[in-house]
């Protein structure tokens, strides 16, 4: 226990190298660009289409980076305790092969398939010359912090967005988060043993459990230095069929079944390197099952944010009467004081040209109680409601192309 105390000290003071290392710190002044980048990309999207100002860049990214601290911790627990070597994985091939990956598609941004490839590169050609069992356990941690980032905050700030889908415009949610996220990794080093008095840790027998590549000759010892390293990760869905966190908390719990098997695969390569081809190919076919188990949901359930009758909420403006209603997703205004709403014209005749203190009747299936009355005390309109749409919504957001599929339909409209 002791040790571990020990060790757990000396990763603190490894930390703050994070913040005083110059090169670390212009890494990490281009990761927090980027994602500041992306949330003000949300941020525009809502004030555009629904003139929503719920979102702030410069606040969501430093949320994002205390969320970002927990997922480290998490995966530097994991790197430290299994002992998963950055000198072994390949890191460097890792990046370059999913920074090319993202030319594809940008979902390509993804270490799953860049570690197969990478791993799969390695195993055929003999280059790049990497550890297979540490490259997989690599991509399997990173992925399980991410899955825990995911299910505690994968799903706040959703975006309520319009698409259309088969016939239909529907309304859902757009989910996307990012993160950046700073860990302690461990790097593998072969010394000298000159007599220098070094700050070692003893670790127990069984430790590591991923076996180093490195070999110590004669006179030599092998030991493992903490290093600071920061990620960037992601998470992107749309739902329509269900409440964002439900959706949100199911794909984490997808991902991190992904992140234990391939985690479990890794171990078995690295005791048995004749399995390193499961692993390997494990890697992106695993995280495609992950992604086609969210589709097939989205795909096998009807969409949920539209309604018969009534008004459905698909999401409020913040600070409106409605947000102090409590109102929210999946709410169907069904009446106000006693008159029946059956649509949003008849909703706006309610209310106009104002009503002072009104009733509301509220409907709910997607949580109980399914239906309940509020109130508010003050005039409305404004109410500060997004609407979800109608089937015949005039306008909608088309799905994104990547930069090859928008090549190749460039090129079939020219045949054409």
């Amino acid at each position: 226990m002791a040790n571990i105390w020990e060790l757990a000290l000396l990763v603190l003071r490894t930390l703050p190298l994070m913040f005083t290392d110059m090169t670390y710190l212009l890494i990490l002044g281009v990761v927090f660009v980027f994602v500041y980048r992306q949330y003000q990309k949300v941020h525009l999207y809502e004030k555009r289409l629904f003139g929503l100002d719920r979102i702030n860049p410069l606040i969501d990214t430093a949320t994002a980076a205390i969320y970002g601290i927990i997922g480290g911790l998490f995966a530097t627990t994991l790197f430290v305790t299994l002992g998963v070597s950055l000198s072994d994985s390949g890191v460097a091939y890792l990046w370059i092969t999913a920074l090319l990956l993202m030319f594809i598609h940008p979902r390509f941004l993804c270490f799953s398939y860049a570690g197969g490839l990478v791993g799969l590169s390695s195993l055929i050609f003999g280059f790049p010359k990497v550890s297979i069992p540490s490259l997989m356990a690599l991509v399997a941690i990173l992925h399980l912090a991410e899955s825990l980032l995911i299910a505690i905050d994968g799903y706040h700030n959703a975006s309520p967005i319009y698409f259309k889908k088969g016939d239909q415009v529907v309304g859902g949610f757009s989910l996307q988060k990012f993160w950046p996220v700073p860990f302690v990794a461990l790097l593998g080093l072969v010394i000298v043993d000159s007599g220098l008095d070094l700050h070692l840790v003893s670790m127990p027998d069984w430790w590591p459990l991923f076996s180093s590549s490195k070999q110590a000759g004669d006179g030599q010892t092998i030991i493992y230095m903490l290093f600071p390293v920061i990620a960037a990760l992601g998470y992107s869905d749309l739902v329509t069929a269900e409440l964002p966190k439900v959706k949100a908390r199911r794909s984490a719990l997808h991902l991190s079944a992904f992140s234990l098997i391939l985690l479990a695969l890794a171990f078995l390569a690295d005791r048995y390197p004749g399995l390193a081809i499961l692993a390997v190919l494990f890697s992106p076919l695993g995280h495609e099952l992950v992604i086609y188990l969210g589709q097939k949901g989205e795909r096998s359930r009807p969409p949920v944010f539209q309604a018969d009758a009534g008004v459905m909420i698909l999401a409020v403006h913040p600070g409106s009467p409605a947000e102090q209603m409590g109102l929210g997703p999946g709410d169907v205004i069904r009446s106000v004081n006693g008159s029946p709403v059956e649509d949003l014209p008849s909703l706006v005749q309610e209310l106009s040209p104002w009503v002072v203190d009104p009733v509301f009747t509220v409907e709910n299936s997607l949580r109980a109680p399914t239906s309940r009355t509020v109130t508010f005390r003050g005039k409305v309109p404004p109410l500060g409601i997004i609407p979800a749409p109608h089937p015949q919504q005039r306008f909608y957001m088309r799905l994104g192309e990547s930069p090859v599929q928008r090549l190749w339909n460039r090129l079939r409209r020219k045949r054409k």
